[in-house]
């Protein structure tokens, strides 16, 4: 038989085999979802209508559907057709509620992803509903903060107080005390309270909230103890206690670090360095061992610069420092909020370093050592005179500086005059004494 005759007999064999049925309609979905998904790299409204054409086949509801429809919302997102993203997740709500009850992190995911959508409030609200209908209170729990820190970062303050409130109340028992066995659920609601009344700047309800807080125990995740500690060391500065604020960031800093959240980490080393040099400390922030391990980082190097200027007193240095680590430092809102006092503890400590061995000093020679003008050099030296920190008083009329223990020419005109008058007047007293 010639190898042509083989060929027919096959196919004349073939012809009589039954082709599968469409239980292959899974597979002509599964296949049409990713050449879906190809299409939509290229071109996302192609995407779309792709998408829509697996919505078609997957009449039973399976998972190439659900993936599809969450496809969907996030080219419709992408596309800013909001309306669409509202009506597509609505779809994957009511008609996909099984593979919903077992997806909690794709659906946690796909919010995360629609974040800055203007109706991503009303998102979590259908979500929240739909899991506390199928009875799922702890991804309903979990589901919640998620809003509320949506909320936070989207500055909507009075819809996330309102939130909170709810929240906090499930968490409290009949006399409105905290529950002690939702510690953990507690620790969450009070990081995010404190973080907004600290973005409010409303320091009192900040204030009572963080001692609350800190009386939780047996907890504790250190990335939420970071944050309470963090708003605790900005709370504290507001206050102008640097050596509580710098004892706060401290602890927010070990805790980040122990979180492994680096990016938290470093921005509380750097409060921590600001709050430590404002307190007047001497001790160098970096010799702490945690702290060595940020060195190589940039916005921290700038940081030990600075420190390094101020604890030499090189005015210069330091002002030159600031300038150079614009991004590092000025760009930061917090400190950027404490620049000028530090400028002013930084003059004041050269100041009082270049007082020392003059009995009497210019102000126009501390303006220039200072690079400020003779007017905010008297202001300084007031508050320093007031504070006790410097002995002695300012001649306006000649613009001196005369430290204690020493004495002009005038003061000892005015102290011979005042001694004669004295005697003067105690011979006119003996004079009239004698005549009576």
């Amino acid at each position: 038989m010639s190898d042509y005759d083989d060929d027919m007999m096959y196919d004349s064999e073939a012809e009589d085999i039954e082709e599968p049925e469409e239980d292959d309609l899974e597979v002509q979905t599964e296949n049409k979802y990713f050449e879906a998904k190809d299409a939509a790299a290229d071109d996302p409204k192609a995407g779309v209508k792709a998408f829509l054409e697996v919505l078609e086949l997957d009449t039973e509801r399976s998972q190439w559907g659900f993936k599809a429809l969450k496809r969907l919302c996030k080219l419709y997102y992408q596309l800013k057709k909001h309306d669409d993203v509202k009506t597509n997740f609505n779809k994957l709500l009511k008609e996909y509620t099984q593979l919903l009850m077992e997806n909690e992190k794709a659906i946690n995911n796909l919010l995360e992803f629609l974040a800055g959508s203007p109706d991503i409030k009303h998102l979590y609200d259908i979500t929240l509903k739909q899991l506390e209908k199928n009875g799922n209170k702890k991804a309903s729990l979990r589901l919640e903060l998620k809003l509320a820190k949506v909320l936070f970062e989207n500055k909507d303050f009075d819809a996330l107080e309102k939130k909170l409130a709810a929240m906090h109340k499930e968490c409290q028992l009949p006399d409105g005390s905290d529950d002690p066995s939702k510690g953990n659920q507690l620790m969450d609601i009070y990081a995010l309270e404190i973080s907004m009344f600290s973005a409010k700047g409303n320091n009192r309800k900040l204030k009572e909230l963080y001692e609350r807080a800190l009386k939780i125990k047996g907890l504790c995740n250190p990335r939420i103890a970071g944050i309470i500690h963090e708003c605790g060391g900005k709370m504290h500065m507001r206050e102008r206690n640097w050596a509580m604020a710098n004892s706060d960031f401290f602890e927010a800093f070990k805790n980040y670090d122990d979180a492994g959240a680096r990016k938290q980490s470093c921005q509380c080393l750097k409060y921590l360095v600001l709050a430590n040099m404002l307190s007047g400390s001497d001790i160098n922030p970096f010799h702490e061992q945690r702290a060595k391990s940020y060195q190589s980082n940039k916005e921290i190097e700038a940081m030990i610069n600075l420190v390094d200027a101020y604890q030499r007193h090189d005015l210069k240095k330091f002002e030159r420092e600031l300038k150079q680590s614009k991004e590092a430092i000025m760009d930061d809102e917090f400190i950027a909020d404490y620049i000028q006092d530090l400028m002013k503890k930084i003059r004041s400590e050269v100041l009082l370093d270049r007082i020392k061995p003059y009995t009497n000093i210019t102000i126009p020679f501390i303006a220039r050592e200072l690079n400020i003008k003779t007017d905010d050099v008297v202001d300084l030296l007031v508050e320093l005179i007031l504070d006790g920190q410097v002995k002695g008083r300012i001649d306006q009329i000649h613009q001196i500086l005369r430290l204690a223990g020493t004495k002009s020419s005038n003061d000892l005109k005015y102290q011979a005059l005042s001694k004669w008058a004295n005697q003067l007047n105690s011979l006119e007293k003996s004079v009239f004494g004698r005549l009576n």
